[in-house]
């Protein structure tokens, strides 16, 4: 992920929100890795993802396939965006985030999933490890 823009970066699951404590507006490259189960406390207790639903990447959504608003949309570019049914373990983000190994998401992959762009997006050749 590089420069997300202005907007805090959220994750959002049904309707609630969290902010992540994260800055990144220096024009280099992070790893950002999030954890989230739906048991429990904090965001979203007790909800499960069902199959069957619409993943919206970089833009809040204020219904359900519409009302899209351009200041709160993604700034900048993003690659290599992998969803796993499990919690990695430290040692296997360390390994991602240091290109010593590359997992592929078993829920999303970015180098298997098609992905509709809209809005003046552009698909480009990126590696994140060289």
């Amino acid at each position: 992920l590089i420069e997300w823009g202005g907007n805090p970066m959220e994750l959002l699951i049904s309707d609630e929100a969290v902010t992540l404590p994260v800055t990144m507006t220096d024009g280099k490259w992070h790893h950002v890795c999030v954890t989230w189960k739906g048991s429990g406390q904090n965001l979203a207790p007790w909800h499960a993802i069902k199959a069957g639903g619409v993943f919206i990447l970089g833009q809040e959504q204020d219904t359900m396939g519409g009302r899209f608003d351009v200041t709160q949309s993604f700034t900048g570019q993003l690659s290599d965006l992998q969803f796993w049914s499990r919690v990695l373990t430290t040692n296997e983000i360390h390994k991602q985030a240091t290109c010593a190994s590359h997992l592929t998401g078993d829920v999303v992959s970015w180098a298997e999933e098609s992905v509709e762009l809209h809005g003046g997006l552009a698909e480009l050749p990126f590696d994140p490890c060289h």
